[in-house]
């Protein structure tokens, strides 16, 4: 449910500031000490010069810096401070009004605050609602002293220029880009930036709060030990704000396939995971563009004839002047457990052989990488044209150590084993995409299915006839037993793990797996490489 924009604004100016009976304001953060972790983030993007910091000094926060110029935008970069995206607990601010900030500062102008993680604007590290805040002191206040600086939920909106910070359609012009309810229930996290003009910084945050909550609204965390456990966000693993991203404002225009969410793990009949196919699409996929620098590449992406289909063309950045990138992306929703297998198997096929296709996966960063490059990444080599063809891509190929401007491996997994796919990134990949980068010009690209395949725990594990032989039992005895094994997981399950996961997940069924047509409990641990990986279900 959106928040209505229309009604907060007709609200008489006078009742904005004030406490409604049996209301309550809720302390988000004091820095007295801090109750969250914070983190300064520079704009590395494109050689950008910026510099910022974030310091703990008198009881208060102390965000400081200059913002300058991209030398190759000729357009003022950002710093910022935020919150990590797990580890932190937010409370239930449904029932509030908005935040206010407890601040002092000098008169830059280009001030923001942002919350959530949901994707935004037209880049793929642009993500939460954001607003703008002047902090420039009024006739009345005196100098030196902290003001309070009142925003109101409906100033919020996720329709905002990446390039600038500005909102481009307000949550009171259309009711689609206001916080979500998802978002106010946990907002996973928080920035404050100093974004789209040039200056001197310096900010100091006495206070954030948000303004006339109800009066059961919880202020502290009632389990912080499961809010470490579970990375603070609340949510199903993988799911960043519940809603899906695509290259245009409008995220859901261009996008093909199912809404995530829990979904079966299959394996197949002989022995491979399915993570993707197109006959009957489970993941949601939409196309992100090249907008930075001024990109001009495009792409779309269908279902026709049971198949993922990819068509674009990669252009050059002017500014650049080299090949910017198109990709074909899926994130949040289910992603099956593969860390007992070897590689990725796809089925597909090209057109005309272009030459830039890469396959990337998961959410985990590279320590010396700037902050918004994400995941291990490997050229598609050979892609078959003119039929569908089986491409084999192994584990071992990824590397999360790539070149942002070409997506070329700089370190292999095979040169240097720091930079292998790591056990967390297959148990969830979280994310999965098709890459046309680093190589100009138009492509055609079909994909029938994608699997995770050379898995330990294959069909032969449950359905080896040999492993019955003598034992006198038919193969309809077997399967009631195995289907009695089924129906008392299934109740263990329930009785333990699964209120928690319905908690958690509105798309909630029992796990099981299928093969060949026989649906088994989840093996509790599975052997790799010689030591026991736990499932994770």
């Amino acid at each position: 449910m959106r928040l209505r924009p229309l009604l907060l604004l007709l609200l008489p100016c006078s009742a904005l500031g004030k406490k409604e009976a049996g209301k309550k304001d809720v302390t988000i953060d004091s820095f007295d000490p801090a109750s969250h972790e914070w983190m300064s983030v520079n704009d590395p993007v494109m050689g950008g010069q910026s510099s910022g910091s974030f310091t703990l000094r008198d009881g208060a926060g102390v965000f400081e810096g200059e913002v300058r110029d991209v030398p190759s935008l000729g357009a003022p970069g950002f710093i910022a401070v935020r919150t990590p995206r797990t580890g932190s607990w937010f409370p239930d601010l449904r029932s509030c009004d908005g935040l206010r900030l407890r601040v002092r500062s000098d008169d830059y102008g280009g001030y923001r605050l942002s919350f959530g993680t949901n994707f935004a604007g037209t880049m793929p590290y642009a993500h939460g609602y954001k607003a703008p805040f002047s902090v420039a002191p009024s006739a009345e206040d005196k100098d030196g002293e902290f003001r309070d600086v009142e925003l109101k939920f409906a100033d919020f909106s996720d329709n905002w220029d990446p390039r600038t910070g500005d909102v481009v359609v307000s949550c009171a012009s259309d009711g689609q880009y206001c916080p979500d309810d998802a978002t106010l229930r946990n907002m996973v996290q928080m920035e404050v930036m100093a974004e789209g003009v040039n200056g001197k910084v310096k900010l100091e945050i006495d206070s954030i709060a948000a303004t006339n909550c109800d009066d059961d609204v919880v202020e502290t965390d009632p389990d912080p030990d499961a809010t470490n456990r579970n990375g603070g966000s609340g949510r199903p693993r993988g799911q960043f704000g519940g809603r899906n991203y695509s290259g245009a404002l409008d995220r859901e225009k261009n996008a093909v396939g199912g809404f995530g969410g829990y979904m079966h793990p299959t394996i197949l009949p002989n022995g491979d995971i399915r993570i993707e196919s197109f006959d009957d699409p489970r993941h949601r996929w939409y196309t992100i563009n090249d907008p930075v620098m001024g990109g001009k590449s495009d792409s779309t992406v269908s279902v026709k004839s049971d198949a993922g289909v990819f068509d674009g063309t990669v252009r050059n950045v002017e500014t650049l002047d080299a090949p910017g990138f198109v990709k074909m992306e899926t994130r949040g929703g289910s992603f099956p457990d593969v860390s007992a297998c070897k590689a990725l198997r796809m089925v597909l096929k090209s057109d005309n052989g272009y030459g830039g296709l890469r396959v990337t996966f998961g959410r985990h960063h590279n320590d010396g990488a700037p902050w918004y490059i994400r995941g291990y990444k490997a050229h598609l080599p050979d892609v078959p044209t003119g039929r569908f063809t089986e491409v084999v891509m192994p584990f071992e190929d990824f590397s999360d150590k790539w070149d942002p401007r070409t997506g070329d491996v700089l370190v292999s997994c095979k040169e240097d084993r720091d930079h292998c796919v790591d056990d967390l990134a297959l148990t969830d990949m979280a994310t999965f995409s098709i890459m046309g980068e680093g190589v100009g010009g138009p492509f055609h690209v079909e994909i029938k299915s994608i699997d995770a395949t050379g898995c330990k725990h294959s069909k032969a594990e449950y359905q080896d006839e040999n492993a019955f032989k003598g034992n006198g039992l038919s193969a309809f005895a077997i399967s009631s037993i195995l289907v009695g094994f089924v129906a008392v997981g299934a109740a263990s399950f329930f009785v333990g793990r699964g209120f928690e996961r319905r908690v958690n997940s509105r798309y909630v069924e029992p796990p099981e797996v299928v093969a060949d047509g026989i649906s088994l409990p989840p093996s509790p641990s599975v052997e790799v490489g010689g030591t026991n990986q736990d499932m994770i279900t």
